[in-house]
């Protein structure tokens, strides 16, 4: 007795020999099915996906920049705002003695700032001079 299934109707034993083989020239894989339009069509979405984003880059710069310009400007006039209206609370608030004692103390630190970059000056002046070099211990 013969225990082999019998062949399936809808199937041939082997493909026909006479079935042109793929090649790059007709760009079909084995099972027959042509690429080139789908090729085509991404080749088309990637140019038209760069072209699109290329101008919404475009178009968003100039509004970034604006927006950060704004940003800069708010944060810079919060910043004012805040040091003139302490400023302002502070001369109407503070007693006399604290007001005065800041007043001398910021005419004392800019006189102090003055004199040390006047001896700063007069420093490098000097230092051109070889003469005045020996033995000169910083004050």
């Amino acid at each position: 007795m013969n225990q082999d299934p019998p062949p399936i109707p809808d199937q041939p034993e082997s493909a026909p020999q006479n079935e042109p083989q793929p090649t790059p020239e007709n760009s079909t894989n084995p099972a027959g099915v042509n690429f080139d339009g789908f090729a085509k069509s991404v080749e088309d979405a990637v140019k038209n996906g760069r072209k699109d984003a290329k101008k919404l880059f475009d178009d968003a710069l100039p509004k970034a920049k604006e927006d950060l310009s704004k940003g800069i400007h708010d944060v810079a006039y919060a910043i004012a705002y805040a040091t003139a209206f302490t400023g302002a609370i502070i001369r109407e608030v503070a007693p006399d003695s604290l007001v005065d004692g800041l007043r001398e103390g910021a005419s004392a630190g800019q006189r102090a700032a003055n004199e040390a970059a006047r001896s700063h000056r007069e420093k490098q002046e000097g230092s051109s001079d070889p003469a005045n070099d020996v033995g000169s211990v910083p004050v």
